[in-house]
């Protein structure tokens, strides 16, 4: 295991030929408009192309960022299937990432788990095939100090998080509160997965990890 600080060399520093950017993520919907509507409003993206085939749909400088194909004869993907996990967007600010919360909440778009995790202030929200999405903001301006505290015994002992009200954080935030005292990190009793809400692991998953916490806890 790395010492803590020791944060990897780039690859190209190290020698090696290594991509200079994840560039897109594209998913695939029998859900087609609810998708590329819910991508628009939740990113604030537009457009770059639009067919009853495929939308590719960008916020930045990138040509896209999310590309939504139709595919209508797809079948619900259960959630206890192996795949991937979620999809992070960064803000560049706290009061970005509340003013996000606000917004998509006056639209019904509200998120279904907020927590601190340390390094982030995320939200958890699900898109219309249940796809996991978080919005989030950095903890720590460098990552020698991420890398430090996850190295550190308050990480140790809780490698989850501290779960947030976001209308209060809201509203400390508009109070003028700091950003470090608004992201500080609260010490509570050790954390497993079978605290996780069920909206994030999906029902039978969920229900898997709560059987297999007990049998630990019993041993």
């Amino acid at each position: 295991m790395a010492e803590p600080n020791a944060l990897p060399a780039p690859a190209r520093e190290r020698g090696r030929i290594a991509p200079v950017k994840l560039a897109h993520v594209v998913m695939r919907t029998s859900r087609y408009r609810k998708m590329v509507d819910w991508y628009k409003e939740v990113l604030e993206a537009e457009s770059t192309y639009d067919n009853p085939m495929i939308t590719f749909l960008t916020y930045d400088e990138e040509h896209h960022r999310i590309a939504i194909a139709n595919m209508p004869a797809l079948l619900p993907r259960p959630r206890f299937m192996a795949g991937v996990e979620h999809v992070a967007f960064t803000y560049p600010t706290l009061g970005d990432l509340l003013a996000t919360f606000r917004r998509l909440a006056g639209v019904g778009i509200e998120p279904y788990w907020c927590i601190n995790h340390g390094g982030t202030t995320s939200m958890y929200y699900a898109d219309p095939d249940g796809n996991q999405v978080e919005l989030q903001v950095d903890n720590f301006e460098r990552a020698e100090d991420l890398n430090e505290f996850l190295y550190g015994p308050a990480f140790q002992t809780n490698q989850i998080g501290v779960d947030f009200d976001p209308l209060d954080l809201s509203r400390r935030h508009e109070a003028g509160e700091s950003h470090a005292q608004l992201v500080r990190w609260i010490e509570i009793a050790p954390r497993g997965p079978e605290t996780i809400p069920t909206a994030h692991l999906g029902r039978l998953h969920g229900l898997l990890v709560r059987i297999a916490s007990r049998r630990r806890t019993r041993r």
